[in-house]
């Protein structure tokens, strides 16, 4: 059975494997863009709703569907940081152009938690250190199983035992059909779970699904969320958090 879908609705959303089982049964609705501009494109009405980076979900002129999102609760294995040398040797990275909560969890955790600054490049630019996310983490994991990699999600939760949240679905606050449109999406999130095994193409992908992904929204992944925006706040993005989310 698939989820009863609205009309006109159109859902923003990563073209990755991890958000498959988030748009089951409302894939005709969904346009697809790289996280790093979903934002903008609910700013601007494109899209009704979106599968955001939750480093770019923080403002007050969003509202946070509770209950669902994209979630490590330990090791992610899709958002690393390659690197030759030691972390704190490291002059430069360059940084997926498709990313935002990944980066600022970069930041957060070498700035905030290890004490100091890199350079941060274009990834364009040449650099023995990079952040990928998403379907190009994992092929280069698969490319080069050798190399050294800090996981990002695994970093996170050494440091202070909480999941970290990447992504949630996002609606503008002005939406009238807030709460319907959040219903919809859990209702989407606990018929694609149950679904991962036909969404998975392999015994990898099922893995990466089941293993280093969550999908759960509750009580430790919203503590999470909030250290995340004292974090932020002692980076000095203060402009990036509003004074209190809300989830509906």
């Amino acid at each position: 059975m698939r989820p009863t879908q609205m009309s006109p609705f159109r859902i923003g959303c990563a073209p990755y494997l991890n958000a498959k089982p988030l748009i089951y049964g409302l894939e005709k609705q969904a346009l697809f863009f790289p996280p790093a501009e979903l934002p903008e494109r609910l700013r601007s009405g494109e899209v009704d709703a979106a599968l955001a980076p939750l480093g770019a979900s923080l403002s007050e002129e969003f509202a946070l569907v509770d209950g669902v999102g994209i979630v490590a609760d330990g090791p992610v294995k899709s958002v690393i940081l390659a690197h030759d040398a030691p972390l704190s040797e490291i002059r430069s990275i360059a940084i997926d152009p498709h990313t935002r909560s990944s980066f600022l969890l970069l930041r957060v955790l070498l700035e905030n938690f290890l004490g100091f600054r890199p350079n941060y490049v274009p990834f364009s630019e040449r650099s023995a250190s990079r952040l990928l996310i998403g379907d190009r983490a994992l092929a280069y994991r698969k490319e080069n199983p050798r190399v050294t990699l800090l996981d990002l999600g695994e970093a996170w939760r050494d440091r202070t035992e909480l999941p970290f949240v990447f992504a949630v679905w996002t609606v503008r606050r002005s939406e009238a059909k807030g709460k319907e449109i959040a219903a919809l999406f859990r209702e989407a999130k606990r018929l694609g779970l149950a679904a991962r095994g036909s969404i998975a193409k392999d015994k990898s992908e099922w893995e990466y699904l089941t293993r280093y992904i969550r999908y759960e929204v509750g009580e430790r992944e919203k503590a999470g969320v909030a250290r995340f925006c004292d974090e932020l706040r002692v980076l000095g993005e203060k402009a990036v958090v509003g004074k209190e989310l809300l989830w509906i």
